[in-house]
């Protein structure tokens, strides 16, 4: 353990999906309901489905972030949807897709848990007096809807979907979206999220310093190399239930 204090920090904006909350079933699930509907054996195609799902969906939200128009998250997820099928060579109906489309966004609600340590970690923080915010690139009022059922919304003063800022991290108007929310600068937050690009990289850009949950494993000298020294969060931690021993 380092000298590292949360507490020092006037704000701090937390990720939702994979760093406060635990998503992981939703994909899977959607994607199991959509090909059984499709072929007779989903089971023998469902990790190449997935894998390629979220490469159509990761590249899609990639050419928002490099400048082409916004669409949201709903919209994001059908066109994914609709690209893997045809690159595996099945065809649908589009109400199909969009019927998919739908449960997918509400098994994001219904299969999102806390992971273990949230509730004390955000009970510690708002006792040091800590100012909180969401920022995620969610499904529109996804955050809040999952907040509220988790019981975890009386500790956020800003939650931040990408449709506020018509924006995905890591793109910096989510972050300064958050942070005009709070009447923070950016300099006195902080920045606690999961995935380099999106986290790392956008609270960079945004001016703010950040914590790497780095829960599946990857290289820290390979995403510096990647996209630059300067990115380097302060803290790399395995989960967010390490976050509970920064509290000095």
């Amino acid at each position: 353990m380092t000298s590292f204090d949360l507490g020092t920090f006037a704000a701090i904006l937390f990720d939702l999906d994979s760093t406060l909350i635990d998503t992981k079933r939703y994909p899977l699930k959607g994607s199991e309901w959509l090909l059984a509907k499709c072929v007779p054996e989903p089971s023998k195609i469902l990790e190449p489905y997935v894998r390629e799902l979220l490469r159509n969906y990761y590249g899609s939200m990639d050419r928002i972030v490099s400048g082409a128009p916004y669409m949201d998250p709903f919209d994001l997820v059908r066109g994914a949807m609709k690209a893997t099928l045809k690159s595996l060579g099945i065809s649908v109906k589009p109400s199909l897709i969009d019927e998919a489309t739908r449960i997918f966004r509400q098994l994001h609600l219904d299969l999102s848990e806390a992971y273990p340590g949230v509730l004390s970690l955000l009970q510690r923080l708002k006792d040091r007096g800590t100012r909180m915010a969401v920022v995620s690139n969610s499904f529109d009022g996804h955050t809040k809807l999952i907040m509220e059922k988790l019981g975890l919304s009386q500790f956020f003063e800003v939650l931040v979907d990408s449709g506020d800022a018509r924006a995905y991290k890591p793109m910096k108007e989510p972050f300064d979206y958050a942070l005009g929310g709070l009447g923070v600068e950016s300099t006195s937050a902080l920045y606690v999220g999961d995935e380099y690009l999106a986290d790392m990289v956008g609270a960079w850009r945004a001016g703010m310093k950040s914590v790497w949950v780095n829960s599946r494993g990857h290289s820290l000298e390979e995403s510096l190399a990647k996209y630059g020294p300067e990115t380097a969060p302060l803290l790399v931690v395995n989960s967010i239930t390490e976050l509970s021993s920064y509290l000095l």
